[in-house]
């Protein structure tokens, strides 16, 4: 098939511009409306369109091209040796990819006139009516319409002419940018006859209406579009200097050359499979096809490769496209290009892999080294080296007294043998080396080694031949916990027909010297870390735990490869139902699976709800991550449990759910029920009476509601985590991210219950241990311990009041005191935690200033709230707690119902009341920006309402967390029996 010159849609790109087309022709003007009629009058006929003219014809062009040096520039002549629309001598430099265009097109018709439309006839006069002295007359006629104009047709576009383009054979080149545009012009669109006017209406009169007029016809011209112009052609002539002497003087083509690549070959340096840094990479075989119609330029052109981030490229080096390659003829390059691989900026932990492209591309050096349009290569290449180390096991934790061991797997990935008896002689070694602060004698040995380096010579390794290594490592008794120790592999590699090596692969291996799980049945926390836990982080964390006088037990993940125990298999956590769980929340390395972990990855979802809907309060210590927000989620909203039981309707479901248990703190799996499809209504309507009848029944439980998988008209309602239940995290300051600060401490004794904070802080009142001393530091001190515990019970009860009172429908009542028992779980927690005796000077004062901020969050406020009363939830919320709040304070003091009147004017005080986070960065030294940004209190309020796709997602988030636990847990068992001797243990205490 014959390659056109003209590429459409390109005529604004070019640069310079030899025309000769037609012009195009005029429209046809549209005729003029008739006018209307006067009374009974006929309306005048609309007046025909004019004609529309035809496009012109392009002119023949002749042109021929030159060269001409300007300032060491090239530049194109072209002189046009016909008259044209253009000077007939013009002259460019072209940069880039800039074109010439030869444009011989014929003009575009014009469009057709439309005919004027006709004018109505005018309304026919009205008779007189009858009456004593005369009769009647009747209604005169209307006037008929006017008949419409004719339109005329489109005019026809112009044809295009012929171009011949001449040039010597030594300027072939110069044909590379010129591309032409002989087209035909476009036929102009046909216009419209004019309508006729309408007919007059009839007058009215004493003996009866006249008629109406008739309408005027339409024009009745025949109608048609402009026919398209002949398209011309072009034709190129070469002035070839080697026949002239045969009396040959000119050649004549139909379209010039095309260079079209079909392909071409990249090999490696020293040919095993491999591109590898440092050494040479090879484009041969470059085979090109000439698609045009004339022979390519007479001089060579070359191809040169591409610099590019990972390829360096020798400044120069070229091959070349023979010259004169005859039309529809392939060619194969036998010269070939080279670049060189350029070595990482650094020695990679993984082995080294990386993608990137090679290019090259044919510029024309007599035409200001133009890039060829049509040609370029290419091509996806994947840098490596020929060996690798694929995987390193190693357990990122483990006790004194313990043996461990290290394994790795080198491979050949190349298609030759590597090593010293190789037929490369391409030396292979690794050495393994401990951190030069170890000490032999007291902290870790290397087996098999001097001075923890080992030097490794492998003397062959085959094609595609993979081989294990393994190092073992000593933990002496003495070895300080909490300590972390590194360990480097580093894998050399020679050069090919070098004595020079390169390092390929740096491996580091960290290991931390933990202490064992010791269990203590009176321990008010678990402590979890992790592998990337420090001694700072630790002695912190013990300096708080300190503070509060409290027993805590320490968990390592990382130690026992996730939370199973090592005597039995149950799971840890299993034991603290109902007492504060802390973790370190960093990402870690998990057993060398792929990508790092969390703390809270390794506890199932499950397990999660079932502690936080058990009492138990989770909490963070750490930098913010994205998984432990995801674990947070899957908690909040699981997506396990029974099959749900079916109700008629939606009243129905609500009796089942309380009666299911709903506020039974014993249940662990999730209640679910469904409500069937009986009632009118799409989906998301049900769906959102159903969550706002949820959101009235049952305010401080949070629920998912999604449609069944068999029928989506169905809602199924599942039970979520209560919105009392607290997961919370606390980040570090931004300046150090190890330490533990005052608000840490809060955040702690938040995730204890209510009734053991009141425990510890019963044991450590006493005179001047409640006031807070100005300039106090922000340690952890005796002073700041007491004012964390009360400043964290008021938040508490604040954020259950809110939460409580959270868009609350109207009208609500308290229905039973169970009912708000149940609702309000750390209200009732706190007031029972009380010793029945009297209070002292010391337990009013705080117990006062407990109940004013209890008080204050159920103040009234608005004219809603103060004067129409009946039915408001906070209302009714409020006579409760006033209720409770004074029959404490009547049963414990001799002046309860006058505290009760303090109570009341000290909550109602607007400019004395103090915040709770005002007081919290007060007493704590905690500046505002960290207390708002630094602990997050809770995630994911509200209920949720899920579509098909959503419920879809999260089903499978779940089966895939759930496939990364069992296969993380495979993967540390592996490690944990196989490459750790003895197995780590735990300590039980006599007590338990």
């Amino acid at each position: 098939m014959e390659r056109q010159n003209y590429y459409p849609g390109t005529d604004s790109l070019y640069h310079g511009l030899v025309d000769a087309s037609g012009i195009d022709g005029g429209h046809g003007s549209h005729g003029m409306a008739g006018m209307p009629g006067g009374s009974g009058a006929p309306g005048s006929p609309g007046t025909n369109a004019t004609p529309a003219t035809h496009g012109g014809n392009a002119r023949e062009m002749r042109v021929k091209l030159a060269r001409r040096m300007y300032h060491d520039a090239v530049r194109i002549e072209a002189h046009c040796l016909t008259p044209s629309n253009t000077p007939s001598k013009q002259e460019w430099v072209l940069q880039a990819q800039d074109m010439i265009l030869l444009r011989a097109k014929g003009g575009n018709g014009g469009n057709g006139g439309i005919g004027g439309d006709g004018g109505d006839g005018g309304r026919g006069m009205d008779g007189v009516s009858s009456n004593e002295y005369q009769s009647g007359t009747r209604g005169g006629s209307g006037g008929a319409g006017g008949n419409g104009g004719n339109g005329t047709s489109g005019g026809n576009g112009g044809s295009g002419a012929y171009i011949e383009i001449e040039v010597e054979e030594d300027d072939m080149d110069l044909l590379l940018p010129i591309h032409w545009d002989v087209r035909g012009g476009l036929g102009g669109n046909a216009g419209t006859n004019g309508s006729g006017g309408r007919g007059g209406g009839p007058g009215y009169g004493g003996k009866g209406s006249g008629s109406r007029g008739i309408s005027g016809s339409a024009g009745n011209a025949i109608l048609t579009a402009g026919q398209y112009g002949q398209p011309g052609n072009a034709r190129i002539q070469v002035h070839m200097k080697s026949t002239r002497e045969l009396g040959a003087r000119h050649n004549f083509y139909l379209s010039r050359y095309f260079f079209t690549l079909v392909d071409f070959d990249i090999v490696d340096e020293n040919e095993d499979g491999i591109f590898e840094p440092g050494e040479h990479i090879y484009v041969q075989n470059i085979r090109i096809q000439n698609t045009g119609g004339m022979p390519t330029p007479s001089q060579p052109i070359p191809i040169q490769l591409v610099a590019s981030a990972w390829f360096e490229i020798y400044e120069g080096e070229a091959v070349f496209i023979p010259p004169s390659i005859p039309e529809g003829a392939t060619v194969t390059i036998k010269d070939r290009l080279r670049a060189k691989i350029r070595y990482p900026p650094e020695p990679w932990g993984r082995a080294f892999r990386e993608k990137t492209e090679i290019e090259f591309h044919a510029s024309m050096p007599s035409l200001n080294n133009r890039i060829i349009r049509d040609f370029a290569g290419k091509r996806d290449v994947i840098l490596s080296y020929p060996i690798s180390v694929e995987t390193i096991r190693w357990a990122n934790s483990v006790l004194p007294n313990t043996k461990m061991t290290m394994i790795w797997v080198i491979t050949n990935k190349s298609t030759r043998a590597l090593g010293r008896s190789s037929e490369q002689v391409r030396n292979v070694e690794y050495i393994f080396r401990g951190n030069r602060e170890l000490t032999t004698d007291t902290d870790l040995g290397v087996t098999d080694s001097v001075n923890l380096e080992r030097l490794v010579e492998i003397d062959n390794l085959g094609p595609g031949e993979t081989r294990t290594y393994t190092q073992e490592v000593i933990i002496h008794s003495s070895a300080e916990t909490y300590k972390h120790h590194n360990f480097d592999l580093v894998l050399y590699l020679g050069r090919p027909r070098s004595t020079q090596r390169d390092v390929v692969q740096v491996g580091t291996m960290k290991v931390q010297v933990a202490s064992p799980y010791i269990y203590r049945p009176t321990a008010s926390f678990l402590l979890v870390v992790n592998c990337e836990t420090t001694k700072q982080q630790i002695i912190g964390q013990d300096q708080l735990f300190s503070g509060l006088n409290v027993v805590y037990d320490t968990w390592n993940v990382s130690l026992y490869g996730g939370y199973n125990r090592p005597t039995d298999g149950a799971n840890v956590l299993d034991n603290y139902f109902g007492k504060g769980l802390v973790l370190f929340g960093e990402d870690f390395d998990f057993f060398q699976q792929n990508g790092t972990r969390n703390a809270a990855d390794m506890i199932p979802a499950e397990l999660g709800f079932t502690l936080a809907n058990h009492g138990t309060n989770i909490l963070f210590i750490g930098r913010p991550s994205q998984s432990i927000d995801a674990w947070a989620k899957a908690v909040t909203f699981p997506q396990f449990g029974s099959d749900p039981s079916p109700f008629n309707n939606k009243k129905e479901v609500i009796v089942g759910l309380r009666a299911a248990g709903l506020h039974n703190p014993g249940a662990s799996v999730p209640i679910s029920a469904s409500r069937l499809s009986r009632t009118k209504g799409t989906f998301e309507k049900r769906a959102t009476k159903t969550n706002k009848l949820l959101k009235t029944k049952f305010p401080l439980e949070r629920f998912q509601i999604y449609p069944a998988a068999q029928d989506e008209n169905v809602v199924i309602v599942r039970q979520s985590l209560p919105v009392a239940n607290r997961l919370m995290i606390c980040s570090g300051p931004p300046q150090s991210i190890g330490t533990l600060d005052s608000l840490h401490l809060i955040a702690v004794v938040s995730s204890l219950p209510i009734a053991l904070r009141m425990q510890i802080l019963f044991s450590m009142l006493a005179p001047g241990l409640m006031a807070t001393k100005a300039g106090e530091t922000s340690s952890v001190t005796d002073l700041l311990v007491p004012q964390a515990i009360k400043l964290s019970i008021i938040h508490e009860l604040e954020l259950e009041m809110n939460r409580y009172l959270h868009e609350a429908p109207w009208p609500h009542r308290i229905s039973t005191i169970t009912t708000a028992t149940a609702h309000l779980k750390s209200f009732h927690a706190f007031v029972g935690a009380w010793p029945w005796e009297p209070l002292d000077q010391e337990r009013t004062g705080l117990i006062m200033e407990i109940f004013a901020h209890v008080l204050r969050a159920v103040q009234l406020s608005g004219f809603g709230e103060i004067v129409i009363r009946f039915g408001f939830r906070k209302t009714n919320m409020r006579n409760y707690i006033v209720s409770k709040l004074k029959d404490f304070l009547t049963a414990r003091t001799e002046n309860g119902l006058d505290l009760m009147k303090q109570l009341t004017v000290q909550a109602a005080d607007d400019k004395r009341f103090v915040k709770t986070s005002d007081k919290i960065t007060s007493a704590l030294q905690v500046p505002a920006a960290d207390l708002a940004t630094r602990w997050v209190d809770s995630f994911h309020e509200g209920n949720k309402v899920l579509g098909i796709e959503e419920t879809a997602t999260c089903r499978n988030e779940y089966v895939g967390r759930v496939s990364r636990l069992n296969a993380d847990n495979v993967a540390a068992q592996y490690v944990l029996r196989e490459l750790v001797s003895p197995y780590p243990g735990i300590i039980i205490t006599a007590s338990s």
